[in-house]
């Protein structure tokens, strides 16, 4: 099976491995990096960035989740199992923005 991308040929083989992760247990670790407090305030979308010592450091604020995650990338901020959580987390901010609800992190 061939798809096409914007810009190449992508090759889907039938025989791809294919993993069902509804079913799997992934437990919640702390990162030893930190962690990640979320919130919405005044238009925007506020993301804390707390030290093992539970210092807050950092906070990155805006509307764009995804500039927001590339910072945390670009800084190196936490674990890519972390990534994952904190991305979800930002997405929720942001369609709480765009319904004019305020959110946080629970």
């Amino acid at each position: 099976m061939a798809k096409r991308c914007p810009f190449h040929k992508i090759d889907i083989p039938e025989g791809r491995e294919i993993i069902i992760t509804d079913d799997k247990g992934y437990g919640r670790k702390q990162d030893p990096k930190g962690y990640f407090l979320v919130k919405t305030e005044s238009g925007q979308i506020c993301c804390g960035f707390v030290n093992p010592q539970h210092k807050m450091v950092l906070e990155l604020r805006g509307r764009d989740p995804d500039k927001i995650i590339k910072e945390i990338a670009r800084r190196n901020l936490c674990s890519l199992e972390s990534m994952g959580y904190i991305a979800s987390e930002l997405m929720i901010a942001k369609e709480a923005l765009d319904n004019h609800r305020d959110y946080v992190q629970r």
